[in-house]
């Protein structure tokens, strides 16, 4: 995997690499326009769109964990001046990472999960756990466009572009944080317009203005996110 990066990083221009990451943040863009898209065919309302960015938190979380224990096996998050950490180890103290940060957030995950079943009861009167069994499908099939997405980046920044070679451990365990802060805060948004104004639940207005937020919101994210990894990397060879 290293050789054929190098490869690609060395034989193409400027100009072919920013291909790639173009269409990489083509992919975050598709997303929610297909997100957009399905608000409409399917009839879906604001609570059920903001259930689907609470499945997106997921996606957030499991490919970080994947991002981690690929720069274990392939880079060197763990590199610093004291210790010499081999692929073997490093990939131990990575699951342990990940196992011990996982669980603070599938706890968030949990807690949020809860809030959005108690809300939409509060919110409509109808029972919670009916809402889950009749519509967490659909909606869990909707959010597989942000799975596609956080997929595609993940193959061509993190693996094709070798983004893995620059990635350090701490940074890949806030990931998830950071990117779900920004859906819960979403989340929380919506939550506190519906309560506040219950005919906006029938705005669709509000719902697309919700998305173009949340698409300028990713789309800002993920520029910082690579301009984050080529920092980490110019850091890196000017340390050496």
């Amino acid at each position: 995997m290293n050789v054929s990066s190098e490869k690609f990083a060395e034989t193409a221009g400027a100009s072919h690499r920013i291909g790639p990451r173009g269409v990489a943040a083509l992919a975050v863009f598709a997303a929610n326009a297909g997100m957009l898209f399905l608000y409409f065919a399917l009839d879906l309302t604001l609570f059920e769109l903001v259930v689907v960015y609470w499945f997106e938190a997921l996606w957030v979380g499991l490919f970080s964990g994947l991002k981690l224990l690929t720069a274990s096996l392939f880079g060197d998050p763990y590199e610093n001046r004291w210790v010499d950490v081999s692929p073997g180890s490093s990939f131990l103290i990575s699951l342990f990472a990940i196992i011990k940060s996982g669980g603070a957030f599938i706890f968030i995950l949990v807690i949020t999960g809860v809030a959005l079943v108690v809300a939409h009861e509060a919110l409509t009167g109808m029972d919670g756990n009916d809402f889950v069994r009749n519509q967490g499908p659909l909606l869990l099939k909707c959010s597989l466009l942000f799975l596609a997405g956080h997929g595609l980046s993940f193959i061509v920044n993190f693996l094709f572009l070798g983004e893995f070679r620059r990635a350090r451990a701490l940074t890949l365990l806030w990931l998830p944080f950071k990117r779900s802060l920004a859906l819960f805060v979403t989340i929380a948004a919506a939550l506190t317009a519906i309560q506040t104004w219950p005919d906006v639940l029938t705005y669709t207005t509000f719902a697309g203005l919700l998305i173009v937020v949340k698409l300028t919101w990713d789309f800002f994210l993920h520029t910082r996110e690579r301009r984050s990894f080529s920092t980490a990397g110019n850091e890196e060879g000017q340390a050496r």
